[in-house]
Parts: C-alpha cells; sequence; structure tokens
C-alpha cells in the first residue's frame, strides 16, 4: 500500500514539472517607446570670415545732364589734359596716349575742346582737344559747357536738337523788306553756328535767303529756316553772298544768343514779331510794376508776348518799342526771356530775347527749359 502511494506522488510532481516556464528561452527585446525621440547635437561649422579688402577710393564725378550718356572717344594722338579749354594759362593736369579710351561728356561753344572724366583731376574731369580724338558718336549731341560765374565752375547746357527729325520744311519766299543773301553753293544748315551742331538740311546753291543774324566775325550767319528752332538755322558765313551789309544785320555769340538789338527798321513802321511779318503798332497791356530787385529791358521792336518760351506758343499780346519790361527768368540758351506780364496766366509771358535791350545784370534769373520749366539752378 506504501509503495502505490509513492507511486502516486512520483507521477504528480512529474507532472507538476511539464508546466515550468523555460528557462532556455528568449527574453523578447523590448520596443522603442512611441514618445521617445533622438536628439541630435550639431557641431557648428566654422563661419568663413571675409578677407579685408582695401576701400575703395570715391572719385568725384562731375554732374552730366539728366538723359546724356558719356560718348567714347579714342586718342588718335597722346595730347595733354588741361584744367580748362585753353592752352594758355591753362594748368596742365597730365596726358593720355594714342589709342586710349576716354568718356566725353561735354565741349565748349566751339566744339574744339572736349570734356571728360579724368579721375586724377580735383574735381574728376578735365579737358582735351578736340582735334587728337575719334569721337565715337554725334558732337551735336553732347552738352555744351560754359562758364557764367567763373573759370572754375562749369555749367553744362542741353545740347541744342532740332524739333523734328522728319525732312525739313520747304523755304519761305523772302519776304519785302527781307535783308537777303545767296547761296553760292550748296550749304549744309545747322542748328546753331558751327560744325559742332547738329546738321538739319541743306540748301542748293543759288537760293535766296532771308538773313536774319551773324556771328561778330561773320563766320556763321543766320538765316530763316522753318524747321530749325524758332524758324532760324545757320549756315556758313564764307559760303553766302550778302545783299546788304553784314553791319545790318544783328550779332548774335556761339550758343546763338543774341549779343546786340535787332537791326533798325524802315521808316514809316513797326518792327516784325519775331521776323515775321511788319505790323502796325497797337496798345497793349503794360507789364506790372515790378520788384525793384528785378533785372529790367527795353523792347526794341513791336514783338508778341507768348505763354512759353517759343513761337508756337500762344500769343498772349504785344508788346511796343521803348516799353520797359521786368525779367523773371531765361532759356538755357538765351533766346527767350521771361517777363512779368499782367495779362498772362500767372503773371508772366516769354518775349524773343533778340527784341529786348538789357539794363541790368540776368545772371542770378532762373533757367527754364524749352517748354518753359523750372530747371535746376547752377
Amino acid at each position: 500500500m506504501k509503495k502505490i502511494i509513492l507511486l502516486l506522488i512520483l507521477f504528480s510532481l512529474l507532472l507538476a514539472g511539464c508546466n515550468l516556464p523555460d528557462s532556455t528561452a528568449a527574453t523578447p527585446t523590448e520596443a522603442a517607446s512611441p514618445s521617445a525621440t533622438v536628439t541630435l547635437t550639431l557641431t557648428p561649422s566654422e563661419t568663413p570670415t571675409p578677407l579685408p579688402t582695401d576701400t575703395p577710393t570715391i572719385t568725384p564725378t562731375p554732374t552730366i545732364m539728366p538723359t546724356i550718356e558719356p560718348m567714347t572717344g579714342i586718342l588718335r594722338a597722346p595730347t595733354n589734359v588741361r584744367a580748362r579749354p585753353s592752352r594758355g594759362g591753362s594748368e596742365r593736369l597730365g596726358g593720355v596716349y594714342f589709342n586710349q579710351a576716354v568718356k566725353v561728356i561735354g565741349r565748349n561753344d566751339q566744339a574744339n575742346w572736349l570734356w571728360i572724366v579724368y579721375p586724377e583731376a580735383p574735381n574728376g574731369t578735365a579737358w582735351i582737344l578736340a582735334s587728337a580724338v575719334d569721337l565715337q558718336g554725334e558732337i551735336g549731341l553732347l552738352p555744351i559747357v560754359i562758364f557764367p560765374e567763373g573759370p572754375d565752375k562749369p555749367l553744362a547746357l542741353p545740347p541744342m536738337l532740332p524739333l523734328s527729325t522728319g525732312a525739313p520744311l520747304p523755304l519761305n519766299p523772302p519776304g519785302p523788306d527781307a535783308m537777303l543773301g545767296t547761296a553760292t553753293q550748296l550749304l549744309n544748315v545747322r542748328v546753331g553756328p558751327g560744325t559742332g551742331y547738329l546738321s538739319i538740311g541743306t540748301i542748293p546753291g543759288g537760293t535766296a535767303l532771308s538773313m536774319t543774324g551773324r556771328l561778330e566775325d561773320n563766320s556763321w550767319f543766320q538765316i530763316e529756316y522753318p524747321s530749325g528752332l524758332d524758324g532760324r538755322a545757320w549756315v556758313a558765313g564764307d559760303l553766302v553772298k550778302l545783299d546788304v551789309g553784314a553791319k545790318l544785320l544783328p550779332i548774335f555769340n556761339r550758343l546763338a544768343t543774341p549779343v546786340t538789338e535787332a537791326p533798325p527798321q524802315p521808316e514809316g513802321q513797326e518792327a516784325a514779331p519775331e521776323g515775321g511779318t511788319p505790323v502796325p503798332a497797337t496798345k497793349t497791356p503794360v507789364p506790372p510794376t515790378a520788384t525793384p530787385s528785378l533785372p529790367s529791358g527795353t523792347v526794341t521792336a513791336q514783338i508778341n508776348v507768348r505763354s512759353g518760351p517759343a513761337s508756337s506758343f500762344e500769343s498772349l499780346g504785344m508788346l511796343n518799342p521803348n516799353e520797359r519790361i521786368f525779367i523773371t527768368g531765361r532759356t538755357l540758351n538765351g533766346v527767350w526771356l521771361q517777363i512779368e506780364y499782367t495779362s498772362a496766366p500767372g503773371g508772366r509771358g516769354w518775349v524773343a530775347a533778340a527784341y529786348v535791350t538789357l539794363n541790368s545784370d540776368i545772371s542770378k534769373v532762373p533757367y527754364f527749359d524749352n517748354q518753359g520749366t523750372p530747371m535746376p539752378q547752377p
């Protein structure tokens, strides 16, 4: 009986041993927590340090007219560079060499000197002889540089340009009182008195011309020319035979600005307004009493007062000879003067300077463009 009990106990122990876990089973690997993150530590790269460079030297550059681009000039021969457009008494600043390129930004009134960018000069500009340069452009498109306030204060004026680029208008037959001349051969007609101005047409030899002005040395004559500025243009004096004495013509300077008053008129009629058909004198509104500080002038012929600085603007009235005017402005080329005029909108009108004798200095009056718009003052 005892043996039977012991066998049953052993059998029970064997059955229990079969349910124990296997001690050799692999332990499951722990899965990564869904919320776990990996932080990457980045080693900052070295920021490159710029190498020191020389600070560029700023060279003063001249004031160039807004829409005017410098032209390239190529030196055809070595030449001196000067402070002013003159050999005598003008400081030499250096030199330029054969085949060297320069930037040309203007020319003098005779077009025999060119104004260039020259960084070595104190103000960044200088002058060279035009004859030493092959200009890569039309010289007539360059600003004209003058010195109204002294040799060290250049003022660049806009180039004189024709109002129309189409075919020239035909010449009007000379009037009965015109001062006549005759073209001795084919004439090149220019917008101003010199080869530095744009050509705007030609006139055949033998053509009768209405003469309206001259340079003092008679090297260029002004004529009536419908396609010119204010109906005027210029031809070479040695190609014209005058039917009148040259001294009867008014004198202009090389900017086509009047220097002397209009020529004497035949007795019994008034002067032609701006060179047109003579008209009888009429009473017109008198300009107002001006501010005492304004410069004045005296009218030498019966002339129109216009709403702008050209004969194409509306006439606002007339002024008679010997009337006094007070000047409030002028165009850059000096051809037209703005004056006080009661009947004009804003109390201002425009008259042709050729028919005004100045009684005082007008160098301080403001400049206006060819449309009568105020311009920056020098």
